[in-house]
């Protein structure tokens, strides 16, 4: 579920060396509230987070999820580099590093990396606008929550 109100416009912007361009990996937060026989708790981690443009969903590592001791919601196949199989599927708050808080995400379980615990998805992204600006030196990493009214277009400034 993702609501925002009119004025609510959260940005982040960060930059890259250029020995670092093969990967946008922010911090963010995971929340997740765990549920005992008579209380619940709720954890917020600080982790990294890949943003993935070619990922449909959001994913958390198997470690992130072992560590914050998810239960499964549901069961869901899955296409990776890896191959194809089945993985455990969770529900789970993430806050980007924007501010923006995305609450209830279905996010599915993969092996995960040493470099980060969340893979952010389409799912997410497509709701709001993201830029990469490269040069000799730097790529710049942005991101716009809500996004714009109007699609952003390269080329139409081009055409002016």
């Amino acid at each position: 579920m993702w609501s925002f109100a009119g004025s609510d416009v959260r940005t982040y912007t960060c930059c890259y060396p250029y020995s670092q361009k093969n990967a946008v990996i922010v911090d963010s937060e995971f929340i997740t509230e765990i549920e005992a026989a008579d209380t619940s708790k709720i954890i917020q981690i600080k982790v990294k987070a890949l943003i993935d443009t070619g990922a449909n969903g959001t994913c958390i590592s198997r470690r992130l999820a072992s560590a914050c001791n998810l239960e499964r919601v549901s069961v869901m196949k899955i296409v990776s580099a890896q191959g194809t199989g089945l993985a455990p599927v969770y529900k789970a708050d993430i806050k980007l590093p924007c501010g923006t808080m995305f609450q209830n995400v279905l996010v599915t379980e993969v092996a995960g990396s040493e470099n980060f615990d969340i893979i952010i998805g389409m799912d997410i992204l497509s709701k709001g606008d993201i830029a990469l600006t490269g040069s000799t030196d730097v790529l710049v990493f942005s991101m716009r929550f809500p996004t714009v009214l109007e699609p952003i277009d390269f080329t139409r400034y081009e055409r002016l």
